[in-house]
């Protein structure tokens, strides 16, 4: 009796049969479906595709480079150096980075936002022009929210060619962000601004000795690195002042816009920089002496 109980215990408690390999069967014929493999291959294209929107998001605007001079010595030596290993796109985002902190500082760390509404850029194309225009690098844009940076080849020949086309894209990506509702004179100076504050870490004394044009207005000045100087004074003592200046250059330009950034006249720390700017001056002579 103890037998035939021991027995029946380890007898499996399910036998196999015949519909149960019927439902094996089955299985794998279905899973063998058209349509199955058609999900599948649904799902893996959406997750490509949300990887590089992914990728897309964290740069921000798209990236094109191109080279206009292709035939020509500088544009093989733009394609060695800059294109075939991806390099340039890499200026382009570090770059825009950094101008992106300047004008448009994070105020959220967690949410990596910021409380000042940004430019809308949509697209960035970086273009090595086919001759030599006018300055080391021009902006243009023809689409809204679309813009071209065009390089000069003669950046090909420097004798420091990462340090030149570093300096070039740093100005270019200025222009980009930066508004640009107000007079050339003052968007030439942010733009030497921001350069300065990336090339050296802090704007120049070279323009605190030249004296300027227009004593009324500091920021009147055709030289570029004499406006930065006062934009760096004014910045130094009204911080944050950069950032609120780049936002009134989005909408109508006035002649109280610097006023109104600075929380202050801005012949107050016009006269004030004048005064720092003229003693300078006199203790240079008499060490020259």
């Amino acid at each position: 009796m103890e037998d035939q109980h021991l027995h029946l215990l380890l007898r499996p408690f399910l036998p196999p049969t015949n519909s149960f390999f019927y439902v094996i069967n089955k299985i794998k014929f279905t899973s063998s479906d058209p349509k199955i493999v058609l999900r599948l291959f649904s799902v893996a294209f959406i997750g490509i595709l949300s990887i590089w929107a992914n990728h897309e998001a964290s740069k921000g605007f798209e990236i094109h480079i191109e080279n206009g001079a292709t035939i020509s010595p500088a544009g093989c030596r733009f394609q060695l150096l800059y294109v075939s290993n991806d390099k340039a796109t890499r200026l382009v985002l570090t770059t825009s980075k950094f101008v992106e902190t300047i004008l448009y500082p994070i105020t959220n760390t967690n949410t990596n936002s910021t409380s000042l509404p940004k430019k809308q850029v949509n697209r960035v194309t970086l273009r090595l022009a086919g001759r030599n225009p006018t300055h080391s690098v021009t902006v243009e844009s023809l689409k809204e929210h679309d813009f071209v940076l065009n390089l000069s080849p003669s950046l090909m020949e420097e004798a420091n060619i990462d340090q030149a086309m570093s300096r070039a894209v740093q100005q270019g990506m200025a222009r980009v962000w930066l508004y640009d509702n107000a007079p050339n004179f003052l968007i030439n100076g942010m733009v030497e601004y921001i350069s300065s504050l990336a090339e050296f870490g802090g704007v120049s004394d070279s323009g605190s000795t030249v004296l300027l044009e227009n004593d009324d207005n500091c920021w009147e000045d055709e030289n570029a690195r004499t406006v930065a100087h006062f934009l760096n004074y004014c910045e130094e003592h009204k911080k944050g002042f950069i950032q609120r200046l780049n936002q009134a250059m989005e909408g109508r330009w006035h002649d109280r816009t610097v006023d109104n950034a600075l929380g202050v006249p801005a012949q107050h720390l016009c006269t004030s920089y004048m005064s720092r700017k003229y003693l300078l001056v006199e203790s240079l002579e008499s060490t020259s002496i």
